[in-house]
């Protein structure tokens, strides 16, 4: 009696997973067509320099992230942009021939172009110590590229952009959000967004959005010290999809994974920003998320590329090329070797996620505390900040906001806390439509 319960339990587990439908999540892949480079030489290493990205291994690890795929088999697999190292046209073939492979194991795969898909002035040939422009793609060119990935007649589109929504699952509506190259969303395509997912709402269909550019700041402050960090007019975006019915929305750009939730303008309801990290950029996160047979409930958890066939050792090699970097990032900043220190430690916490959990944060923060009288009376550093429309209380909201991993940090009724790698959510009620005006 008792083999034949273990029997049927198991057999009940196995078959509540495969009425599971499990969705891979990566971004900013940054995959560079190694026809890129002729002659490995100065010019070639000299940009390496200029780059906290790991483009050196970008191939490899989006072979590795390939065969992983095909190994563990999603079901989905959505890519929400920086799909190529700057948009060369070999780098997006060498990107879609990879998709290919997963497409024609029956992995239904999903992409939105970010800031690096359409051409940079970055986009080159290497050859030894010279270096020349690479062809790169239109958006009728990532259109046709990615035909199998999100632009074919299975979708919809907004006439203005390369944004699309699509059934990927039978009651599953995704829209692709193109965010453009500075995370600008025209009134027309927010306006075709809301509608869509309206429109998937009010026929009893779950809604998952993805595009590249966070949806509002994680980080006190930090989308005036980081530029184009996330979309633009963020409070207005935030409230239209909150309000369309969308819980969920996957981003990138970032290169450091970080789940934030906010609310709208009344704080009545509520959106998750799931941003992911990059395979190329320390610790090498993509996801991996369960949505539940019935849609109510989408399970996140994040994993890491830790080890290639060219270098076992790749989390340190990863890791060491970050800290690095932002040390001498920080260093030009601040000309303050303690505090150069600090930000490098703070940015490395940040980048493995939940940083309210390490006691290195609360040891960084007490070392900065017993500091900080030296940088407050340093004029030059509050002159750099001042030049990014920040004062030195704002960078410490930005640092405090970081350390202790806590959203929209001080502001009462929006602070929040969430955990980075692991999460459950409640999606919203289906039998719940909305109004469409």
């Amino acid at each position: 009696m008792t083999r034949l319960l273990l029997c049927i339990l198991a057999f009940i587990a196995t078959t509540l997973a495969q009425a599971q439908t499990k969705i891979a999540v990566i971004s900013d892949t940054h995959v560079m067509s190694p026809e890129l480079i002729i002659n490995d030489g100065t010019a070639w290493q000299n940009f390496l320099k200029s780059d906290r990205k790991l483009l050196d291994y970008s191939q490899g690890v989006y072979d590795v992230l390939i065969e992983k795929f095909l190994t563990d088999k999603p079901d989905i697999l959505l890519i929400t942009g920086d799909l190529t190292k700057d948009g060369e046209k070999l780098s997006h073939q060498y990107v879609v021939a990879g998709l290919d492979r997963l497409r024609e194991a029956g992995i239904r795969v999903y992409v939105i172009p970010g800031n690096h898909d359409r051409g940079t002035e970055k986009a080159f040939i290497f050859d030894n110590e010279n270096k020349s422009n690479a062809e790169v793609v239109s958006d009728t060119d990532f259109e046709n590229l990615y035909q199998n990935y999100g632009y074919n007649s299975a979708s919809v589109r907004d006439s203005t952009t390369l944004t699309y929504a699509c059934e990927p699952l039978r009651g599953l509506v995704l829209i692709g959000i193109d965010s453009g190259n500075h995370g600008s969303l025209s009134t027309t395509t927010l306006n075709w967004v809301s509608y869509q997912a309206e429109k998937a709402r009010n026929e009893g269909k779950q809604v998952i959005a993805m595009m590249h550019h966070p949806l509002f700041p994680h980080v006190n402050n930090l989308d005036q010290f980081m530029g184009s960090y996330c979309v633009n007019d963020h409070d207005n975006v935030r409230n239209r999809l909150i309000d369309a019915g969308i819980r969920v929305v996957l981003t990138g750009h970032v290169h450091m994974s970080d789940i934030a939730k906010d609310y709208n303008a009344e704080l009545t309801d509520s959106i998750y920003d799931v941003n992911t990290g990059s395979p190329i950029s320390y610790p090498c996160d993509y996801r991996v998320m369960t949505l539940s047979e019935d849609m109510k409930q989408l399970s996140i958890s994040t994993e890491h590329v830790s080890e290639l066939p060219s270098d076992e050792d790749f989390a340190n090699t990863a890791k060491t090329r970050l800290q690095n970097y932002v040390q001498k990032y920080a260093t030009n900043i601040i000309s303050n070797e303690m505090f150069a220190n600090i930000l490098s430690a703070m940015i490395t916490l940040h980048a493995e996620g939940n940083e309210n959990e390490s006691s290195d944060s609360r040891s960084l923060i007490s070392l900065y505390e017993m500091g900080s009288s030296t940088l407050k009376s340093n004029a030059s550093i509050i002159a750099k900040l001042n030049t990014r429309g920040l004062t030195l209380e704002d960078a410490e909201a930005m640092m405090y906001s970081m350390l202790e991993d806590k959203s929209s940090y001080g502001v009462e009724g929006r602070e929040n806390q969430t955990n980075d790698l692991r999460l459950d959510i409640e999606m919203p009620d289906l039998q719940n439509p909305i109004s469409i005006p």
